[in-house]
């Protein structure tokens, strides 16, 4: 399980809020737990970067999947393009 700690201590933090930015980017409104010697509210942005495992759909799936999204007269060309 992922935690923020605080830049300014590297106490634990509370995340209070979260603010979508994309479909891969959030920023996350946190608080510090050492109230007594810091207290800090920061902004911390969390975003995608990649996969370590792909996810599941196979390459024909995904290929299919673009394929479908192409003008017919595009896939008609990809199609013979397999028979050279």
């Amino acid at each position: 399980m992922a935690r923020v700690n605080c830049p300014n201590c590297e106490a634990k933090a509370v995340v209070t809020s979260r603010e979508v930015q994309s479909t891969h980017a959030s920023h996350l409104y946190c608080s510090c737990t050492n109230s007594k010697e810091c207290g800090a509210t920061f902004r911390v942005t969390l975003g995608f970067d990649h996969y370590m495992n792909p996810p599941l759909i196979t390459t024909a799936q995904m290929a299919a999947a673009l394929l479908k999204n192409l003008p017919r007269e595009q896939q008609l060309e990809l199609l013979d393009m397999n028979q050279l």
